[in-house]
C-alpha cells in the first residue's frame, strides 16, 4: 500500500505491506463545503443576529491567530466586515482583535493572512492584550477562581462577533466558541488559572479533561462561565467553520454563540470522531501539512489525537515539518530538561501551572509510553535532544514495524476512538441533547 503523509508544503510517500495496515483512518464522509456557500451562510448569520441599532454599535470581531490558518480567516473575515459595512456600520466602529491566548503577538505584515487584504487596509486590527495589563479589564472571577481579565477593546464593544474553527481539543474538549474569549482575549494569569484546572490537586490529570468531552470538564465549564460574564449586556454572534477528516472545510454556521458552538461540536464528532475496533501496534501519522505543522508545539495535537488507539510500547511515526522550530521556548526547555523523568515537572505544575510546560509534560509522558519517531525539519541531534527518536531511512523504519497498525494522514483533524470509548461519548452526547 502506498501512503502519503503531508509535511509542510510537500509530502512523504511510504510503501507499507497491506497486511500490516488495520485501517487508514480519514474520518467519515463529509463532503467539502464550497467557499462561496460558506461565505453566504456566514453573511446570512451576521445579518440575522445583528441588533436593530447595529449602525450605532461599537463592534469587536474576534479572530484566530496564525496557528489556525486552516479556518481561512483571510477568506471569511472580510465577509463579516463587508456585511457590517453594508448594514451601515462605519469603519471606525469596527475593531478586529486577534485572539492570541498565550501565543506571541502577530506582526502587522502577517495580518492579511488572518483577516485578508481588505480588512488590513480598512479596519483597525489589534493583537489581544495577554501580558499588557494596561489593556486588560477585570470582570471579576469565575466560581473556580479564574480572574476574568480580558482585552479592553473587546470589553468596550457593544456587539461581539467571534469567528473561528471548531475542532477537538485536548483540554477544552473542543476548540472554538467560548475559547476565543478565554483564553483567546484573556490575560496571562487568567489563561494559566483556567488551564490549571486540567490537573487535580495531586498533580494528576483530571479524568474529564480530554478531547470531545464537555460535560464535567472543568476547563470547558470555566471558559463557558467567563464567556457568559463577558457577554452580559452585549449582543453577539459566533461565525463557525469546521474541517473534515481530510482537513477540508465542510461546515459553516453563524448564530448565537452557545447553540452554534454545541451544534458545531456535534458536526465535528460526526465527521472526525471515528470508531476503530481495537488498539494497533503502531501508527503512521501526519499533523496535516503547512496549515497545521509549522511548529512542533501546535503539531503535538496530532499526537494527542492518536495515542488512544496505539498499544503502550507501540511505535508512532510522527510527521510534522516544524519549520518554525519548537514554537514555544518554555515548551522546548521543558522537553529538554525533563525528558528523562516528567514527574518533577508534574509536581511543579501542580503548584504553579504553565500551559506550554503542561503540554511538554504530557508529551514527555507519551515519549515514555510509546516509541515516537519525529520526522521534521529538526536535525538528528535536535530531535534526540527534544526526546524523540530519529530516522533518516524511512523504508528501513517501515520494514521494522511489527504486527499491525493504523495510518492517520490528518491526525490533527481525526480523533480515532476504540469502540468502547466511542460508545461512551455517544451516550454523553445523547444525554446533552435531551437536557
Amino acid at each position: 500500500m502506498r501512503i502519503s503523509l503531508k509535511q509542510g508544503h510537500g509530502a512523504l510517500d511510504l510503501t507499507v505491506s497491506d497486511d500490516k495496515i488495520l485501517d487508514v483512518v480519514t474520518g467519515r464522509e463529509a463532503p467539502p463545503l464550497d467557499a462561496d456557500r460558506a461565505a453566504e451562510i456566514i453573511e446570512t448569520g451576521i445579518r440575522k443576529t445583528a441588533p436593530a441599532d447595529i449602525r450605532t454599535r461599537k463592534i469587536a470581531v474576534l479572530i484566530p491567530d496564525d496557528t489556525r490558518l486552516w479556518a481561512r480567516g483571510d477568506r471569511f473575515v472580510p465577509v463579516i466586515v463587508k456585511t457590517l459595512l453594508d448594514l451601515g456600520v462605519p469603519e471606525e466602529q469596527i475593531t478586529i482583535v486577534i485572539a492570541l491566548g498565550a501565543h506571541a503577538d502577530i506582526p502587522p505584515e502577517r495580518f492579511s493572512l488572518l483577516a485578508g487584504e481588505f480588512c488590513t487596509q480598512r479596519i483597525s486590527i489589534l493583537n489581544s492584550a495577554n501580558r499588557n495589563r494596561d489593556r486588560l479589564v477585570s470582570l471579576g472571577r469565575t466560581r473556580r477562581g479564574t480572574p476574568i481579565e480580558l482585552t479592553r477593546e473587546a470589553c468596550d464593544a457593544d456587539h461581539v462577533i467571534v469567528f473561528g474553527g471548531i475542532l477537538h481539543h485536548v483540554l477544552a474538549g473542543f476548540g472554538g466558541g467560548r475559547k476565543y474569549i478565554l483564553p483567546g482575549i484573556a490575560g496571562h494569569d487568567a489563561i494559566q488559572r483556567n488551564h490549571s484546572l486540567a490537573l487535580q490537586a495531586d498533580g494528576t490529570p483530571h479524568p474529564r479533561v480530554r478531547q470531545a468531552v464537555l460535560d464535567g470538564n472543568p476547563v470547558h465549564e470555566d471558559m463557558q462561565e467567563a464567556a457568559r460574564i463577558f457577554l452580559r449586556g452585549k449582543t453577539s454572534c459566533f461565525a463557525a467553520v469546521a474541517a473534515n477528516g481530510a482537513g477540508e472545510l465542510f461546515y459553516a454556521e453563524a448564530g448565537e454563540l452557545d447553540r452554534t458552538f454545541l451544534r458545531g461540536c456535534d458536526q465535528v464528532n460526526r465527521a472526525c470522531a471515528v470508531e476503530v475496533p481495537a488498539k494497533g501496534d503502531f501508527a503512521l501519522i501526519s499533523a496535516g501539512g503547512h496549515r497545521t505543522d509549522r511548529q512542533l508545539y501546535q503539531s503535538t495535537k496530532a499526537l494527542f489525537n492518536t495515542i488512544g488507539v496505539v498499544k503502550d510500547g507501540g511505535d508512532i511515526l510522527f510527521v510534522a515539518r516544524a519549520d518554525e522550530g519548537a514554537g514555544n521556548p518554555v515548551f522546548e526547555a521543558a522537553l529538554k530538561r525533563f525528558r528523562d523523568d516528567p514527574r518533577p515537572l508534574g509536581e511543579t505544575l501542580a503548584r504553579s501551572f504553565d500551559m506550554p510546560a503542561y503540554v511538554a509534560c504530557r508529551v514527555i509522558d507519551m515519549l515514555h509510553r510509546f516509541r515516537i519517531t519525529l520526522v521534521s525539519g529538526f536535525s538528528r541531534e535536535e530531535t534526540l535532544d527534544l526526546g524523540f527518536r530519529y530516522t533518516d531511512n524511512l523504508p528501513e523504519y517501515v520494514r521494522g514495524l511489527k504486527a499491525r497498525g493504523y495510518v492517520l494522514p490528518y491526525a490533527e483533524n481525526v480523533l480515532p476512538l476504540v469502540a468502547e470509548s466511542a460508545r461512551s461519548r455517544r451516550m454523553e452526547r445523547l444525554a446533552r441533547e435531551e437536557e
